[in-house]
């Protein structure tokens, strides 16, 4: 029951995500003038704050600086004619007013910070990862965890998901989400204990669409290959999810 639970949850953020996407498919061309003056490029929001907006299909990819993950973010209409750019967990990360002025929204300033575009960027290109830095990463995430929080959790994937080298660079960007998502949960010390008494290890493994369980103290994180940066869960998914999960909300 549980798990049933859990899986419903976690759809949820997804359910979001496909829902704009459908919307956009319907209305292409009216979202192309609605946002297409989101221009790409590199912007800059107070005196800490560097990240870049790429396009990516129907929607958007952002960078920040100091950060290695890559979000996909989804748009949506605003009001009085403004657009919005969440995360694939239905939180904002970005509002464009009608009349152009763009706010980024950060952990660090959730208020709120203006942006304003200082150059160009160039779109994110997934790395080739060789079965050693795969293995590698996975030693460092479990190292960081016990050190950071105190955990004690292994990563591993399946082997027929990380043999293939398309595959496994996607299985390298989901494992990285994945632990950067449990730091995120984990940073509150109820969240902490209650992950640390289910969770020992972290298994990848590949599926239609991402989603987490857990499962004789094991959590499985799916993903996709085939559908690019779509086919993963972001941190802050995870984070958000596993917060329900266990009853220990979480700044979304």
């Amino acid at each position: 029951m549980l798990h049933r639970a859990f899986a419903l949850l976690i759809g949820m953020a997804f359910a979001y995500a496909l829902a704009t996407q459908a919307r956009a498919a319907m209305g292409d061309r009216l979202q192309q003038q609605h946002f297409g003056d989101i221009a790409p490029g590199t912007y800059q929001a107070g005196d800490q704050i560097r990240f870049s907006l790429d396009r990516y299909q129907n929607e958007f990819l952002m960078r920040i600086a100091g950060n290695p993950e890559v979000y996909v973010l989804y748009a949506d209409y605003g009001t009085l004619g403004g657009r919005v750019l969440r995360y694939d967990s239905g939180a904002i990360a970005i509002q464009v007013a009608g009349w152009g002025a763009m706010t980024i929204y950060t952990d660090e300033a959730p208020d709120g910070l203006p942006a304003s575009r200082i150059g160009d960027s160039s779109p994110p290109v997934m790395p080739q990862v060789s079965m050693q830095q795969m293995q590698t990463a996975a030693d460092d995430e479990t190292s960081h965890l016990q050190y950071v929080r105190g955990l004690h959790v292994s990563f591993f994937a399946d082997p027929d998901t990380v043999g293939d080298g398309g595959v496994r660079t996607f299985a390298f960007d989901a494992m990285e989400n994945a632990a950067r998502g449990i730091d995120r949960f984990t940073a509150n010390p109820a969240a902490r204990a209650a992950f640390g008494q289910r969770v020992n290890a972290v298994r990848l493994q590949t599926s239609v669409k991402p989603y987490i369980k857990i499962a004789d103290k094991v959590l499985i994180v799916t993903f996709n290959p085939h559908t690019g940066y779509f086919g993963r869960a972001s941190s802050r998914a995870i984070a958000f999810a596993l917060g329900k999960l266990f009853g220990i909300p979480i700044a979304n």
